[in-house]
């Protein structure tokens, strides 16, 4: 069988997060002025971003984007150990792994992505992992996704992008390569 390369969205994919990013976004929203519910946060950065929401949080509340971003990561990450693997998340990378595919990670998420990784049991697993750190464009540019298949001489057509939202797949697509959602 011919070795297929997978390249994994981490929050929402691997792990569920939300229990960590929507507290932390709404209170970074309340103290900007802005009151919202889980659901609201949870939908608004499934359909969007969280950068895209604090930097519209931003725009109306005439607060600095910077600082918003700045203590949205001080929350979330000082809830980091709420986060759990998604479920059959460790099965699936075992499975895919015994059969000689590599794993990737390319997140948005930052220095805490390896701490979430380890905590959650799923670091052995992945060949490379790129995240904010490494300053490649966000998604759904597909820069971080070629820098990925060039590395390791991986081939589009056995390559596979998984992730969560739709963004997730515009990445893959505009990087040439295949998608699950």
């Amino acid at each position: 069988m011919k070795s297929k390369a997978f390249i994994w969205d981490m929050d929402g994919t691997l792990v569920n997060s939300y229990p960590a990013i929507v507290p932390a976004a709404q209170k970074v929203c309340a103290d900007a002025g802005r009151e919202y519910s889980f659901e609201y946060i949870y939908n608004y950065v499934i359909r969007t971003s969280v950068n895209t929401l604090l930097e519209d949080i931003a725009e109306e509340s005439g607060t600095d984007f910077r600082l918003l971003k700045e203590e949205f990561n001080r929350l979330n990450d000082s809830h980091i150990g709420a986060i759990q693997a998604i479920s059959h998340a460790r099965d699936t990378l075992e499975t895919l792994a015994a059969r000689g595919h590599l794993n990737f990670v390319y997140t948005h998420r930052g220095a805490s992505c390896r701490e979430i990784l380890q905590q959650t049991g799923l670091l052995p697993f992945f060949t490379d992992i790129v995240t904010a750190l490494d300053g490649f464009p966000r998604k759904p540019s597909p820069a971080a996704i070629q820098f990925l298949l060039q590395r390791y001489d991986l081939k589009g057509e056995d390559s596979f992008y998984v992730g969560d939202r739709n963004l997730d797949a515009e990445a893959a697509r505009n990087a040439g390569i295949n998608s699950i959602l």
